[in-house]
């Protein structure tokens, strides 16, 4: 799939000074096809007020059955089924597959919980650790949504926002004043604390190594935070496959080559298109060796080799199967676009075409030999 994308990675590599990681390669729609965006813009706006009423619905039912004794209010299906609701009114649809855990993982879970917990594939709370690359700011919400609400790192003014400050409080957000001196240190004793108290069975720390988003077409280096403590992770890869790249980049690829972006730009698009679609590849537990254990650039740097390995070839793979591949765009994203079922048939067409006037050639040469 990354074919398409080599003169641009070119160009990208041409303009001094700009990383190839800040430029968006990826679908989005531009001049005149801009025009189109309104109608999904407005129908978003609308679909918005039914989200958000659902989540709000969501929040207050889980908050009773808080007060009741029933547990955290985001823990509740009522919180999971608003949230969810607010993320298919504004067109996210994220796809989640799960690889299958091998034997040692087995026996490594069973070893930290005993006998008492069915070990399964899609249960995010079994290591103290989940590691994901990072793309784009749907990121953080989308995988929210899909593993429960798994705990994250934040910057400590986001605790005044209405609303979902009080939520992030909930979802036991690790906050992390940027502006002191000391917030690096102060984040790394955040992670090593979570680890220590953490055990199977409660939520998970989720943490972006890469530090900042990318384009998504590989992955930066690993900071070491999410690794100090030593303690297995489970890697996550995202993969966008939608009409719109929402990749939260500085830069764009354009027909008239490099140009700045900005988040203006990026909610219009975001707001401009009707479905934003989604990959999440879950990878089984890494469990670090006694070296990785002791150094943690060491384990950082090994988790990042697997990563990179595995974004390729979900990458690939999700190509290979998509609808890009099959109707031979070189453009677009790999899911569905307006056409493609048309083309499909077309060619089809075009091909049993071929075949019958093929056939009526054969038969009539047929003839004329026995003539």
């Amino acid at each position: 799939s990354a074919g398409g994308d080599a003169a641009a990675s070119e160009a990208a590599e041409a303009k001094e000074g700009l990383p190839e990681w800040d430029v968006n390669f990826g679908p989005r729609k531009e001049g005149v096809a801009k025009l189109s965006m309104v109608v999904p813009a407005v129908t978003r706006l609308a679909l918005n007020v039914v989200g958000g009423l659902g989540a709000t619905t969501g929040y207050a039912a889980g908050k009773l059955r808080e007060r009741a004794g029933g547990g955290k209010a985001i823990d509740s299906a009522a919180f999971r089924a608003g949230f969810t609701s607010w993320m298919w009114s504004n067109g996210i649809f994220p796809e989640v597959e799960y690889e299958p855990l091998r034997e040692c993982h087995i026996e490594y879970v069973r070893s930290q919980q005993g006998q008492s917990r069915p070990v399964v594939a899609d249960d995010m709370t079994i290591t103290p650790i989940i590691v994901s690359n990072h793309i784009s700011y749907l990121d953080g919400p989308v995988l929210a949504a899909l593993f429960k609400a798994p705990k994250i790192v934040a910057k400590a003014t986001t605790r005044e926002v209405p609303v979902f400050g009080k939520l992030m409080e909930e979802m036991e957000v690790v906050f992390v004043d940027r502006e002191q001196s000391n917030s690096r240190q102060a984040t790394l004793d955040a992670i090593d604390r979570h680890c220590k108290e953490w055990a199977p069975g409660r939520r998970p720390l989720l943490i972006f190594p890469e530090g900042t988003t990318t384009n998504g077409e590989g992955l930066l280096d690993f900071k070491r935070g999410a690794f100090v403590s030593g303690a297995p992770v489970r890697p996550v890869v995202i993969v966008y496959t939608g009409q719109f790249d929402p990749a939260s980049t500085n830069y764009k690829s354009t027909e008239k080559g490099l140009e700045a972006t900005s988040d203006v730009e990026w909610a219009a698009q975001f707001m401009g298109h009707y479905v934003h679609s989604m990959h999440v590849r879950v990878l089984p537990p890494y469990l670090p060796s006694a070296d990785e254990r002791a150094d943690s650039e060491l384990y950082a740097r090994n988790v990042h080799l697997i990563m990179v390995k595995e974004l390729e070839r979900v990458r690939e793979e999700l190509f290979q199967h998509s609808w890009k591949a099959y109707v031979g765009r070189d453009h677009g994203g790999l899911g569905y676009r307006w056409g493609d079922l048309s083309a499909v048939v077309s060619s089809f067409a075009k091909q049993r075409m071929k075949e019958l006037v093929s056939g009526s050639e054969s038969l009539n040469c047929s003839i004329c030999r026995q003539k």
